[in-house]
């Protein structure tokens, strides 16, 4: 959801200074107004229902990958002993509402970047999740990933390079690695759609957010593989998550 900075702002005087202006909320309402993402400033932001400290500044966790990370929790509910891996967890984001709202779940952590797992470790706390259903890794992809899992979330980088100068003045604040991880953007989807059922139960799905303009090009990919593909709309109704299931 779009948040205006003036609206930014009303919520950090709130929620950060207690509703009372001085000198930091002045220079915090700069930070704003020069488009560092407000949440930064905050300290955190929310994702279905739980508190996500963005203290090593992650890529903020978006409404878009709310939308489908619900549905997902939704098709889950009420599962036993579920495994779950959050690929690619920059702020661990989808693992952790995996985590808050599948009691009988249990959730792989995997980012690359090693400095963003303690900021996960501390997401647990503040959700009041018991650390012993969280597993840390650090490593690119499936580097560090042993067993098998039910449900594998990713949002792996998928920008186009070549589309990096219309980008949101906002996202220049945020980790690069978060956006480009390949030429094309396509790189960790080709990846996924080829190792993707060594690391699934029977029982398995693979959900993947991707952008509306790799829809045609993966549809492409997918049928000459046996996976049973589906695309899931964004809140736009576009399609903006790749399901795969075993076939």
């Amino acid at each position: 959801m779009y948040v205006s900075q003036e609206a930014a702002k009303q919520k950090i005087l709130k929620e950060k200074y207690g509703g009372i202006e001085n000198a930091a909320f002045y220079a915090d309402c700069a930070r704003v107004e020069a488009f560092e993402p407000w949440q930064y400033v905050l300290g955190h932001a929310e994702f279905l229902g739980c508190r996500i400290d963005l203290a090593h500044r992650p890529m903020v966790p978006r409404d878009e990958t709310a939308f489908w990370v619900e549905r997902v929790i939704e098709e889950w509910k009420g599962a036993k002993a579920v495994k779950a891996l959050d690929l690619y967890a920059g702020s661990g984001n989808i693992g952790i509402a995996l985590l808050k709202h599948l009691p009988e779940a249990n959730v792989s952590f995997n980012e690359l970047d090693g400095n963003l797992l303690p900021q996960i470790a501390l997401s647990l706390k503040a959700n009041g999740i018991d650390s012993s259903r969280a597993t840390l890794l650090s490593g690119d992809s499936f580097e560090r990933v042993t067993g098998t899992f039910d449900i594998i979330c990713a949002n792996p980088p998928y920008v186009d390079p070549a589309g990096e100068d219309e980008m949101d003045p906002e996202m220049r604040y945020e980790p690069r690695m978060a956006f480009f991880g390949s030429s094309d953007g396509f790189g960790h989807h080709r990846e996924l759609i080829r190792k993707g059922k060594e690391y699934l139960t029977s029982r398995g799905v693979l959900y993947v957010e991707v952008d509306m303009t790799q829809v045609e090009e993966l549809k492409s990919v997918l049928a000459a593989t046996d996976w049973h593909y589906d695309f899931w709309d964004d809140p736009y109704g576009n399609e903006g998550v790749m399901v795969l299931r075993r076939s």
